[in-house]
C-alpha cells in the first residue's frame, strides 16, 4: 500500500503537524518536503521522548502538543484513524484541527499502484511496436517543438524500447521505473550507451536533481495512473524540470469516455486504462505551474481512448 498524504484536506503554506513516526508518518514527511507544501513540520506521537529538529521536521514529544500553533494535525494511520482521533479529542485537540486518512488516499493494490504490477509480458509484447509509435506520435512532436534534448528522463520507462530509438538524440537520458527487474533490464540494454543511466525510483521521489531537466516523456506507462497519481507526479515533474522544460505525456483519456464507463480499478477497463482524462490532466497542470501547449486525442484499439499532452514548465 501507498498512503498518499491528503493534499486536498490541508490549504498549502500553513504548517501541518503529523501524528505518528511509524511508515506512513515517515511517508508523509517526504512528500510534504518533495512538494513544498509547507515549511513548518511538526511530528510528533507517544514514541517520541526528546525534542529534536532534522532539516525543516521538528520532533515533539506528544506531551507537548498542546503547547505548538493550532495546525491542522494528520493522523498518520488508516487502520487506527478513528481511535488516534478519540485519543486526541481526549487531550483537548478541537476536532476541526484533525484531518484522518481517508479511502481515497490509500492506493490500493490493483487500482493506484500500476508500479506493483508484474509487466514482463506486456513489455516483451509492446516491443514489436516501438518504432511505429515513436514515429507516428513522438517524432512529429520533436520536429514541431524542438525539444531541448540535451538533459532527458524517460519515466516509467520499463524495459527501454523508446528510450532506444531516443537516446542518440540525447547527451544524457535518466531512465528511471519503480521496477527494479526492469531498471536491471535497462542497465544490461544500454551497458554500452555511455549517455543513459538507469535509476530504480521510489513512489513518491523521482531520483533526479531539482531543476536539472530539459525534457521529460512519459509512453504507455501513465495510461494506468489515476487522478491522485498523477497530481502527485506533475508536482515531482515540476520539481525537475528547468524552467521553460517540457514534458510529453501519454495518459488516459477514458475519463467520461463516450461509449464505456470507466471503472475506478483500471485493471477493469479497457487496456487498463484508468478513470482519467484530457481535461483533468488541464486541471492538474493549471494548480502546479505547466501550461499546456497541446492535447492529442488518440485511438488505442479503442476511438479517443488515449491522450498525449505536451505540457511546459512556466
Amino acid at each position: 500500500m501507498f498512503y498518499l498524504f491528503p493534499f486536498g484536506d490541508a490549504l498549502k503554506n500553513e504548517g501541518i503537524i503529523i501524528f505518528g513516526s511509524g511508515s506512513i508518518g515517515q511517508s508523509f514527511q517526504r512528500q510534504l518536503q518533495i512538494t513544498q507544501f509547507t515549511n513548518t513540520i511538526y511530528v510528533t506521537d507517544k514514541k517520541i521522548t526528546t525534542a529534536k529538529q532534522e532539516g525543516v521536521i521538528r520532533f515533539i514529544p506528544e506531551n507537548d502538543l498542546l503547547l505548538l500553533p493550532e495546525y491542522p494535525i494528520v493522523i498518520a494511520s488508516f487502520k487506527f484513524g478513528d481511535e488516534i482521533e478519540r485519543h486526541l479529542k481526549k487531550k483537548g485537540v478541537d476536532a476541526k484541527r484533525i484531518i484522518k486518512l481517508k479511502t481515497k488516499y490509500v492506493m490500493e493494490e490493483g487500482q493506484c499502484d500500476p508500479h506493483t504490477f508484474d509487466w514482463n509480458e506486456y513489455y516483451n509484447n509492446a516491443e514489436g511496436h516501438n518504432e511505429v509509435q515513436f514515429h507516428t506520435y513522438l517524432e512529429p512532436l520533436m520536429q514541431k517543438y524542438s525539444f531541448d534534448l540535451s538533459q532527458a528522463v524517460d519515466f516509467a520507462c520499463g524495459k527501454g524500447r523508446i528510450t532506444d530509438l531516443l537516446s542518440g538524440e540525447c547527451q544524457s537520458l535518466i531512465c528511471v521505473d519503480t521496477s527494479k527487474d526492469a531498471i536491471r533490464h535497462c542497465a544490461e540494454r544500454f551497458k554500452n550507451k555511455k549517455n543513459v543511466e538507469c535509476r530504480v525510483s521510489e513512489p513518491e521521489k523521482i531520483p533526479v536533481d531539482c531543476d536539472s531537466v530539459s525534457f521529460l516523456y512519459s509512453w504507455d506507462a501513465m495510461v494506468h495512473f489515476d487522478y491522485r497519481s498523477v497530481d502527485y507526479l506533475l508536482s515531482e515533474f515540476s520539481r525537475i524540470l528547468k524552467v521553460g522544460g517540457y514534458a510529453v505525456l501519454h495518459h488516459s483519456n477514458a475519463r467520461d469516455h463516450g461509449s464505456f464507463k470507466a471503472d475506478k480499478n483500471w485493471r477493469r477497463n479497457p487496456h487498463c486504462r484508468s478513470e482519467f482524462n484530457a481535461e483533468d490532466m488541464r486541471h492538474i497542470c493549471s494548480k502546479v505551474g505547466f501550461i499546456v501547449k497541446e492535447q492529442q486525442i488518440v485511438d488505442w484499439g479503442v476511438k479517443e481512448l488515449d491522450c498525449i499532452s505536451v505540457i511546459k514548465k512556466l
